[in-house]
């Protein structure tokens, strides 16, 4: 079984969450929710994968963007989520 993943990125007032997760038909999908810090508004997108590598690589596509928009990376939110 291939892990889940789960990212967050934050800028001053903004964030940016992805999950690449797989649902109860065995589908890989990537969930991207972003939106800005202390507020109630933002965006939840759900994407089908065709399979684990292609939702990674989707992933590091996203990652790359982020960073090149001068998002950093939170470390402590994986743990938050997995425990």
């Amino acid at each position: 079984m291939a892990p889940w993943l789960a990212s967050r990125w934050e800028r001053d007032t903004r964030y940016y969450e992805l999950h690449l997760r797989q649902d109860l038909f065995g589908d890989w999908v990537l969930t991207r929710v972003w939106g800005g810090k202390g507020t109630a508004l933002g965006q939840i997108r759900h994407e089908l994968c065709e399979s684990y590598a292609a939702g990674v690589a989707r992933h590091a596509a996203a990652e790359r963007v982020r960073v090149k928009r001068g998002y950093r990376g939170v470390e402590q939110f994986l743990t938050e989520i997995l425990g």
